[in-house]
């Protein structure tokens, strides 16, 4: 496991930006993915492991509904199913907004002098 967050850290090397679009691809397509390459390591085994297993649930539910022909199991299975979508949806959009202020400390500068307190911040 160690390996492949290796390999997976030098296949994006840490720049001063992060691609948008880089983050909220890897967001769409591995499970907490986005938050990986923004660096958000907490947030992305977090997000990971709640769409891993809602999805899960709602799969295997869906095959006991199918098996069983039990209402309450299809039920389950869609309220899962609606959980991983808002899930999967949420971290989309987080991996959207953290890659956009990825170093936003960095560009924002307060100074403080004798004529009072200013703040300057730089855009890309």
């Amino acid at each position: 496991m160690k390996e492949v967050l290796l390999a997976f850290l030098f296949c994006f090397p840490d720049t001063s930006q992060k691609s948008v679009t880089t983050a909220v691809l890897l967001s769409c397509f591995l499970p907490g993915g986005g938050q990986f390459y923004n660096e958000k390591y907490v947030k992305g085994v977090f997000f990971g492991g709640v769409e891993i297993f809602t999805g899960y649930m709602a799969f295997r539910n869906y095959l006991d509904y199918r098996r069983t022909n039990s209402e309450r199991r299809f039920e389950e299975s869609f309220s899962y199913s609606f959980y991983f979508l808002g899930m999967w949806l949420y971290s989309v959009a987080d991996a959207y907004v953290d890659a956009q202020l990825y170093n936003f400390e960095k560009k924002m500068h307060v100074t403080a002098g004798p004529g009072g307190i200013g703040v300057s911040i730089s855009f890309p």
